[in-house]
Parts: structure tokens; C-alpha cells; sequence
């Protein structure tokens, strides 16, 4: 887990995330993280239908992106994007608001 988030915001963004209502759930696991063993033919074509899914019909996407980069995750699909593609982007979060600034206390 990133250390720049705490565990506190986290258990909220995955509360968001699962409140959001989600597109994708359990029962559909294995095509966002794949299974142990793929060709890489295989993979491409798991992600592509995963992304789809996301970036189509997905009400929690935004939700699940927030999730996302708190959790930095080693692989799967979060919100329509690769675990390699959210590491890619990862610099660009110093360019945000930070969340917690804008809560009411």
C-alpha cells in the first residue's frame, strides 16, 4: 500500500468505491487479475475486455481510480486502466488537491 495514504482513507475510498455500485464484482475476478498462468496474447485480450467494461458501463469508475492509487496495485484492472499504466501516472498525483484538505472536520 502507498505510505503517502492512511489506513483510515483507504477503508473511505473503499467504501466509496463499493457504494458507487461497481460493474464489475467476485464473480468476475479472475478476468480483472488473470489468471496464474497466460500468454501474453491472452492477457492483452483479458485487459481489453476488462478496460471495456470500465470505461463503458462503470458507475464506480471514478471512485474505483481514487481506490486505485491509494491501494498501488502489482497487477489487475482498476478503472479501466493496468496496474502498469496506473504506476506510469502515479507522478502525476502531486499535481492534485490533496483529499483530505478538502474534508470538513
Amino acid at each position: 500500500m502507498n505510505n503517502e495514504y492512511e489506513n483510515d482513507e483507504v477503508s473511505d475510498l473503499l467504501d466509496d468505491l463499493i457504494n458507487a455500485e461497481p460493474a464489475c464484482d467476485s464473480t468476475m475476478a479472475v478476468l480483472f487479475t488473470g489468471p496464474d498462468i497466460e500468454t501474453d496474447e491472452e492477457r492483452w485480450t483479458r485487459e481489453a475486455t476488462a478496460k471495456a467494461i470500465c470505461q463503458t458501463r462503470c458507475p464506480a469508475r471514478a471512485a474505483c481510480l481514487s481506490y486505485a492509487m491509494a491501494l498501488d496495485p502489482e497487477e489487475g484492472v482498476w478503472a479501466g486502466y493496468t496496474a502498469e499504466e496506473l504506476r506510469d501516472v502515479r507522478p502525476l498525483l502531486i499535481f492534485l488537491p490533496d483529499r483530505r484538505a478538502n474534508e470538513v472536520a
